[in-house]
């Protein structure tokens, strides 16, 4: 996912972008209620909100989402909880920018 700031490109952070792996797709859908992918070009000023409350789905039962780790070992709570945490922040820093979703 990246988050257009609106600086130039050749500024940082013209683009804070972070990536984690889509075996943990179905933490993230069932802490927002819904597939990360909807916020695909959603302003971060309407997607804050959505995001912060999945953080706070994720934090208050550590362990639902514990037991939802693939078993590759490709992913778990901790670094899905760090992903959605950093785009909720974001999101809540940069409100007049978009999100953009390559995948999920």
């Amino acid at each position: 996912m990246e988050i257009d700031t609106g600086a130039p490109e050749d500024e940082w952070p013209a683009f804070i972008e972070r990536s984690y792996t889509t075996n943990v797709k179905d933490m993230f859908t069932k802490a927002l209620g819904f597939p990360l992918n909807v916020f695909e070009l959603t302003p971060c000023w309407e997607a804050a909100g959505p995001l912060a409350e999945g953080v706070r789905r994720m934090e208050a039962e550590p362990e639902v989402y514990r037991a939802m780790e693939p078993p590759s070992g490709f992913g778990d709570y901790e670094g899905a909880l760090v992903f959605l945490r950093t785009l909720a922040e974001a999101s809540a820093k940069h409100p007049k920018c978009r999100i953009r979703v390559d995948i999920f």
